[in-house]
């Protein structure tokens, strides 16, 4: 993909987004008072001129002294170093979802290509993650993944690494937004460095509003958890403690108008407590991924039109009557959640329903799928 050039506006807008004393207000005030074209005035502008952009005059004297320290080139060619793009809200590449944002990042500091078209659900959850939200998380996402959604979360540990793993293994997009730099040394935990590189490997994207070298620190989450929010239509929380971020996100969600989903979990487990909470408040339960396909904003993408696969086949075969998940489960050997995910994709195609709750049975068009492979034969 060929990314905008650095040129002297672009580098003055780099060197803006780079002073950690502007925020993404900060930098929006700038860009309307000067113009999207004009980022060399913005970055060499007078005291007088920064404060009549709207930046407090104490940010003002900082940054006026701080740009006197850096060369704009130096740090792109830092971002080069690090295989990093820089996106302005002007940009094709630019997110159409932070659009309609209340706080849209003004700047983007990016490793990856373009986020496809497709349905996005954020998944989230906590980084002490159980048994039992490890089995859930995948579940959940692997479902989402037959519907052909896209996968956000924040690449911290537990749930987040869990939610970003079962997109990969399910061959969907996954999104990761960071709260610190994009580069190597500062990503963070580093022990998900493979993972974040298997995301690149695979088509996917990590975004940060932090320039490299800027580590991931307790303050910048909040922000991070808006974008992880804004980019998806719903927002899953599969594990949460009581003050956990995961809940944050998930209210974070509802100022942004996204359906929010927990996992009820055990009553015993801490992980339990958050999701519990916004249970009570309101969020709607979420027990499979058909959860939120079905009562969440989320566009499914339909299937094409395709003869049945031979694992597709011998359930519709064992749906001729009503039969619940759990019986094909034990009859077909595998998983819960391959069973579940085909029969997602099965009614995605209109040949399987779901009389009752996890019960399903063949429709007319999932008898002529039977038939039709033979017919093609014949």
């Amino acid at each position: 993909m060929e990314h905008p050039t650095l040129d002297n506006s672009r580098l003055g807008w780099l060197a803006c987004a780079w002073f950690e004393k502007f925020g993404p207000k900060s930098l929006d005030r700038l860009q309307k008072y000067f113009g999207e074209h004009r980022g060399k005035e913005a970055l060499e502008s007078d005291l007088a001129a920064l404060i009549k952009a709207g930046i407090s005059e104490n940010s003002a004297k900082d940054f006026v002294e701080w740009r006197e320290t850096i060369n704009p080139q130096d740090l792109a060619d830092k971002l080069a170093q690090d295989g990093i793009d820089f996106v302005l809200p002007w940009d094709l590449l630019y997110p159409q979802a932070f659009r309609q944002s209340s706080t849209p990042p003004a700047a983007l500091f990016w490793r990856g290509g373009t986020i496809s078209r497709r349905p996005w659900v954020a998944v989230v959850g906590t980084r002490k993650m159980s048994a039992y939200g490890k089995r859930a998380c995948a579940q959940i996402v692997t479902e989402l993944a037959q519907a052909n959604a896209g996968i956000v979360s924040g690449l911290a540990l537990g749930i987040d690494a869990c939610a970003h793993q079962a997109a990969l293994d399910a061959n969907v997009q996954t999104v990761a937004v960071l709260g610190g730099g994009l580069d190597k040394k500062s990503l963070s935990p580093s022990s998900n460095v493979p993972l974040a590189e298997r995301i690149l490997l695979s088509g996917g994207v990590l975004m940060s509003e932090y320039p490299p070298g800027t580590p991931s620190l307790r303050q910048h989450f909040p922000q991070r958890n808006r974008l992880i929010a804004t980019l998806a239509q719903a927002v899953v929380v599969v594990e949460a403690g009581a003050d956990s971020g995961s809940v944050l996100t998930a209210k974070l969600a509802l100022d942004e108008n996204r359906d929010v989903f927990a996992v009820p979990g055990p009553i015993t487990s801490p992980g339990s407590v958050g999701t519990h909470e916004l249970l009570r408040q309101g969020a709607q339960i979420c027990t499979s991924g058909r959860d939120v396909l079905a009562n969440a904003s989320v566009p499914v993408m339909s299937a094409p039109e395709r003869p049945a696969t031979d694992e597709e086949r011998r359930i519709l075969d064992l749906c001729r009557t009503p039969i619940h998940v759990d019986e094909l489960t034990r009859l077909l050997n595998s998983s819960p959640a391959v069973i579940g995910a085909t029969c997602t994709t099965l009614e995605m195609m209109d040949a399987l329903e779901e009389t009752e709750p996890q019960i399903y049975q063949i429709t007319n068009r999932g008898k002529q799928l039977l038939i039709q492979p033979f017919s093609q034969k014949s």
